[in-house]
């Protein structure tokens, strides 16, 4: 994996990124944040001047202590409202980032989901960049001050702000060395946080209580988070060394600043208090350095990684895919295995799915049967091989479009806790408005006893949400996927697994009867339901090993026949 993009170039692109939510607020920003900075810092000055020109020095400490006043109250609004602004533009970037990445190759490597899952983490972060860029070089121009006023008194005292320099590196490097122990143990972060929803959530709620397997989750998350926790901890007290003796230098050089000047009433009066501030200014400067190095540079690096790798993965195909199938999808030895995985999940398969006809797939778990469905849908590329669309090389046609003509049901489905309506509807965003699509869609899925109102509000999260069994989500599922009309390419994986083996089939068939001009590919481990199929495929240990009609495969009794009755003794049923 490529390393982090540097952090300046990284910034940029972050800068530009914030700048689109409101210019004119970065600017008024900008103003007030540097400009709070100036009369703060020149308190030491007038403060130094109370011994001689008492009333002059009052009068310049309450126009400066004013002044800063109003100055940090507009900067304070003027970045919130910034904030506010800029986190809109950054997790949409964000998002649609990661949702362009035309595969899903990414969610199967866990250093890439490393990376993904601390931006995620800290994404809110980046509409704060303005801010902090702001008050690092707002801390900035009050030590410059500070430090101007010290050489004034005497050049001497200059090396004050030099040997502040040794805690302001301690911390950048401290804040690098956190960040690295933070990201190496990002995938024990995301194992506690999933076992800590495991053990909240009401979705596994009746096995866990049924298992009695709560103590060993409370184990599992705690040893995760200890794992996570030690090396941070380790890496956090190895530099907090470090810093402690950084800061014990520049109190040492101060009190040695104070010591030549006790017999100097006015110059003592500047040191004490610029150099008291010298101090703070040098905290200041080193907490806006160690958090602006620790989050926002480092988040800022994680985008412009993110937005690298998404222009690497980007498909570069423009062709369109074609209006109707004439021919269909020919598979030319197509071999696929996950990354990480030394084994072909798919092994050399060649086949071809003709227009119009509806293809079952079917094999024992583990066979390929998904991945399959998953290649046709352009979620993952061929490792080798190809996948032709009425000749042309699907991995040359845009997969936006191509999605755009396909649709499905998967069995992991997502269950969308809108309205029904739109919870089926976004099958097909252009006629999710649209009554009569959404009845057909529901009437095709057999869906109506899940969906009695399209504008019932589903999941029990929402006030007056509809609580719906697994059956009745799988459903809407089903009916989501039949929203798109005519697709060249729909798919059907498990999507009735819930459902029982009467429902399934009275189901197909009345689909299958319907016919269509694409390619409908139908993944069930029900033989009944796949036999109404024109062509099946028998999937075992990543190969292909049979295809034909259900007539076809009886007749030649081999695997798919011996699975058939197999299956068929189980049910009761007799016959071919």
């Amino acid at each position: 994996m490529t390393e982090l993009p540097g952090w300046l170039p990284s910034l940029a692109r972050s800068l530009e990124l914030g700048y689109r939510a409101s210019p004119a607020l970065i600017a008024v920003a900008f103003v007030t944040t540097i400009g709070a900075a100036i009369p703060d810092a020149l308190l030491a000055l007038a403060f130094s001047q109370l011994a001689t020109h008492t009333a002059t020095a009052a009068g310049t400490l309450a126009v400066l202590a004013i002044g800063g006043w109003l100055l940090t109250t507009v900067s304070d609004r003027a970045n919130r409202r910034f904030a506010d602004r800029a986190a809109i533009v950054v997790e949409e970037h964000v998002a649609r980032l990661q949702s362009s990445i035309t595969t899903m190759e990414h969610h199967e490597r866990p250093e890439v989901m490393d990376r993904i899952w601390v931006l995620r983490d800290h994404a809110a972060a980046l509409s704060e960049i303005y801010q902090q860029l702001f008050a690092t070089l707002g801390a900035l121009v009050r030590l410059v001050i500070t430090a101007a006023l010290l050489m004034s008194a005497n050049p001497w005292f200059g090396l004050l702000g030099v040997v502040a320099v040794p805690a302001v590196l301690v911390s950048t490097w401290r804040a690098g060395a956190e960040r690295r122990a933070e990201e190496a143990g990002a995938q024990h972060d995301r194992l506690a946080k999933h076992l800590f929803e495991l053990g909240t959530t009401p979705g596994p709620a009746k096995e866990i209580r049924v298992f009695g397997v709560q103590d060993k989750i409370a184990d599992l998350r705690r040893e995760a988070w200890w794992k996570r926790h030690r090396p941070i901890a380790k890496a956090r007290w190895r530099t907090a060394w470090w810093q402690a003796g950084a800061h014990a230098l520049f109190g040492l050089a101060f009190l040695a600043a104070i010591a030549t000047t006790v017999r100097q009433p006015a110059t003592l009066l500047l040191v004490l208090a610029a150099g008291g501030r010298l101090a703070q200014y040098v905290a200041n400067t080193v907490q806006q350095t160690h958090f602006f190095r620790t989050i926002w540079l480092d988040v800022a690096r994680r985008l412009a990684w993110l937005e690298d790798y998404a222009t690497a993965q980007a498909q570069h195909a423009d062709r369109h895919p074609p209006a109707r199938l004439k021919t269909g999808i020919h598979l030319e030895n197509v071999t696929f295995r996950y990354p990480g995985i030394d084994r072909n999940v798919l092994d050399d398969v060649t086949v071809t799915l003709n227009a119009g006809t509806t293809v079952a797939v079917v094999g024992e778990n583990g066979a390929g049967k998904s991945t399959l469905v998953k290649l046709l849908c352009r979620l993952y590329q061929p490792t080798a091989g190809r996948i032709l669309v009425d000749g042309v090389d699907l991995a040359t046609i845009d997969a936006q479009r191509w999605r755009e003509r396909t649709s499905g049901a998967f069995q992991d489905f997502f269950p969308f806790e809108y309205t029904a309506g739109e919870s089926i509807g976004v099958g097909d965003l252009r006629r999710i408005d649209d009554p009569v699509a959404l009845h057909e869609a529901v009437a095709r899925a057999g869906a109506g006893d899940a969906v009695p109102d399209l504008t019932a509000q589903l999941g029990v999260t929402w006030e007056n949400g509809v609580d719906l069994s697994h059956g009745q989500w799988q459903k809407v599922a089903l009916a989501r996927g039949f929203m798109r009309p005519a697709p060249l390419l729909l798919v059907l994986d498990e999507p009735t697994s819930a459902l029982d083996a009467a429902t399934e089939d009275a189901l197909f068939d009345r689909y299958a009867h319907a016919g269509g001009p694409g390619v409908t590919v139908l993944v069930s481990h029900r033989f009944a339901t796949v036999r109404m199929a024109d062509q099946i495929l028998v999937l075992d240990g990543s190969r292909l090993v049979e295809r034909g009609s259900h007539a076809e495969l009886m007749a030649a009794d081999g695997r798919y026949a011996r699975l058939y009755r197999i299956q068929a003794r189980a049910y009761g049923r007799t016959g071919s």
